[in-house]
């Protein structure tokens, strides 16, 4: 006997202010679980860093809560209706009563967490809230439900639109205009609120049975065979690694922060808004696959295995195809939803996105030596797409097939399978939970990049060029004639570095010099050492340090005359690096010997020099913004140079005597610059970054990146 079958001819009629509650409640609930995943994530990472442990530790915290409260509306779904009020009610107040921020400081034992302190510390802090939410979807369902007809699969486009609300609001809005804990005081109201509406819409469902406490009269169970609920498993995961594969190569360009994320998540709740809202037909699905065909051709000619950067035009078809790769998903799962189990359906699907976040974060790194899930998940979605036609006999297989097997296969073999596209020479890749790298060695060099940007080169023709820095690094740029200057003046002295790439700084450290690297990758340690001899061969004292610049930082007690920030990737600017809280970290540290701090702003969509300066600002501080344009090398000095961008920061005097080193025109033109100090008062006060309050968007030109030629 179920309780999930509605005894239909014993019901009273339904209120009409029930439904209404019903999609309210589903909607909050939608808006409430995305808005508080970044809040939660940018509170950690000035706690414990940019490590692994911090990322995987987030992921895996909010896919667990998603399983739990899809596990726990599942169970209890199929209790008695006044059980049900009764104990969704008592978690709604445990909710209210539990949630709150972490703690501005980890304790010393727990500075480092792993994956399993992260889950453990926002479980202490928020996991009734998220069971909560979570389990409201599917419980709401139910409630709907026994009231009689079909199960509400409307409701799940309800919450895939206060989903896509929340998530495009939060960079453009509340990431904008309120502080970390202004957020958490507002989000935790509006827990209340959803949960006084939870507790409200249950109690009047209940008030309107006529019996709510007796059992109702079941119908004969529906079969659910492993098959199917292995469909909805493995569709569920597909989806779920296309779209972090798709979200993972707009975080390169951008950063892992909540504005890269409102495309590839923002197509995926779009696909359920119109899926699930009963007006889904066949037909539709044939064309979402040749959709899917037509985008998967476009990204590959735009992008595929190749390392090209995702510009515009890459842009635009990753995200058709991310959209495609949902809507087809989507449209698979509604076809083969069960008519009345729809709690075991979404317990499928919950668990489903746990394995594809897992395989994603944990498995995918080590076993493909290149980013390409988001590839491999299309294809495999359009193959289950085509055979689920001819399957069906739908018309139009032929067409299908044609673009399936034709288009995309021909554009892979004429695209990326050419022998000459890496230019000769060996090309290494290295792939961790950090990201990928490749490492290409010639006869002249070895080049250190990423699919975004290239991090570090060095020349191997003889000795001599070996020894000297390149690209960002060159003697004429930002960075090397500060470095050059610093030494003419001090006898010995002390460099620390935030990002390590190759190693390039090493190379101005003299015999009594130090220089400090941090970097939380692996990996990058391993290439500085065994790629690349400019650690090595330095004079100076080198050391090589896996750890989070600014924990570091924060944790030292040495003094240094240059700080040197230089650990983004591409356009991905960790904000937590250049936070007034950061600066003064750094400042405290530079504070003995009157040093410099230095940051590295050479990138192609952001303007950092406004933030740094008016953040800069608040602690006393000037800033200068060094542009250096290198025509060409001479024999002794700016091998291989590129245009660059650095921001000098320090007392005013200081800024002052560092814009003299950097005349606008030297050797005849060869070398330009300009130079562009700090307005005061600043123009947007907004642009200041603090740990409580900082967003992307203030720097980051998203329309030059979508639009730009």
């Amino acid at each position: 006997m179920s309780a999930l079958t509605p005894p239909a001819s014993r019901l009273t009629p339904l209120p009409r202010v029930l439904p209404v509650l019903v999609i309210a409640a589903v909607s909050l609930a939608a808006f409430l679980g995305f808005v508080i995943q970044p809040v939660m994530g940018k509170r950690l990472l000035p706690v414990y860093g940019g490590n692994a442990g911090t990322w995987l530790g987030c992921m895996v915290f909010f896919q667990v809560a998603l399983l739990l409260g899809c596990t726990w509306a599942a169970w209890l779904v199929r209790k008695r209706i006044g059980f049900q009020v009764l104990a969704t009610t008592l978690l709604g107040l445990v909710a209210a009563v539990t949630f709150r921020l972490p703690a501005d400081a980890a304790d010393a034992a727990d500075a480092t967490p792993g994956i399993l302190g992260v889950v453990w510390r926002l479980s202490l802090c928020s996991l009734p809230a998220m069971v909560l939410l979570f389990g409201a979807s599917p419980l709401l369902h139910g409630w709907l439900w026994r009231r009689g007809g079909e199960v509400p699969y409307y409701l799940h486009a309800v919450s895939g639109a206060g989903g896509l609300a929340a998530l495009v609001l939060y960079p453009f809005v509340f990431e904008t205009r309120l502080g970390l804990h202004e957020q958490a005081f507002f989000w935790h109201g509006w827990l209340v609120v959803f949960a006084a509406l939870l507790a409200t819409t249950g109690f009047l469902l209940r008030r309107v049975e006529d019996e709510p406490d007796a059992a109702p009269a079941p119908l004969p169970p529906e079969a659910l065979s492993a098959g199917t609920v292995g469909a909805w498993l493995g569709l569920s995961a597909l989806t779920c690694v296309g779209l972090l594969g798709a979200t993972g190569h707009l975080v390169a360009e951008m950063g892992s922060n909540p504005l890269a994320w409102v495309g590839p998540i923002g197509v995926s709740l779009f696909s359920f808004m119109i899926v699930f809202s009963g007006r889904w037909v066949r037909w539709m699905t044939l064309a979402t696959v040749v959709w899917l065909a037509v985008s998967l051709s476009g990204f590959m000619i735009a992008k595929g295995f190749t390392g090209r950067t995702v510009d515009v035009g890459a842009a635009w078809w990753l995200l058709s195809l991310a959209a495609a790769g949902s809507f087809l998903g989507n449209a698979l799962l509604y076809s083969v939803r069960p008519a009345r189990r729809f709690e075991r359906f979404y317990l499928a699907l919950a668990a489903g996105g746990v394995l594809g976040a897992l395989l994603f974060g944990t498995v995918f790194p080590y076993v493909l030596a290149r980013p390409v899930e988001f590839i491999l998940a299309s294809a495999a979605l359009l193959i289950v797409g085509m055979l689920w036609l001819c399957g069906a006999r739908a018309p139009g297989p032929a067409v299908v097939t044609a673009c399936v097997l034709i288009a995309p296969v021909l554009t892979l073999g004429l695209d990326q399978t050419k022998p000459a596209s890496h230019g000769g020479g060996r090309l290494d890749h290295f792939r961790d939970l950090y990201g990928h790298v490749m490492v290409k060695t010639d006869d002249r060099s070895v080049v250190l990049s990423t699919d975004t940007n290239t991090r570090g080169s060095q020349l191997t023709a003889d000795p001599a060029a070996r020894r000297r820095p390149t690209l960002y690094y060159t003697e004429s740029g930002g960075v090397g004639r500060v470095l050059d200057r610093l030494k003419t003046t001090r006898p010995a002295i002390s460099v620390g570095v935030i990002g390590l790439g190759a190693g390039t700084l090493a190379a101005y450290a003299r015999p009594g010099d130090t220089v400090d690297f941090w970097d939380i990758d692996p990996k990058s340690l391993r290439i500085a050492r065994g790629k690349f001899t400019y650690v090595a061969e330095s004079p100076g004292k080198i050391d090589l340090i896996r750890r989070d610049g600014r924990k570091a930082l924060e944790e030292s007690k040495a003094d240094y005359d240059l700080i040197v920030v230089d650990a983004f990737t591409g356009d991905g600017i960790p904000p937590r690096l250049l936070t007034r809280e950061a600066l003064a970290v750094y400042f405290e540290r530079l504070e003995k010997r009157n040093g410099l701090l230095v940051v590295q702003a050479s990138n192609r969509y952001s303007q950092l020099f406004p933030v740094v300066a008016a953040t800069a600002r608040t602690l006393g501080r000037s800033s200068l913004n060094v542009t250096t344009v290198i025509r060409n090398s001479t024999d002794t000095r700016d091998r291989d140079p590129t245009r660059t961008d650095y921001i000098v920061v320090g007392d005013a005097e200081s800024v002052r005597a560092a814009a003299a080193w950097f005349p606008l025109e030297e050797d005849n033109g060869r070398v330009k610059r300009t130079l562009a100090a700090a307005g005061a008062p600043p123009t947007r006060p907004g642009l200041v970054w603090t740990d409580d309050r900082n967003a992307a968007i203030d720097a980051f030109g998203l329309n030059r990146f979508l639009f730009a030629p």
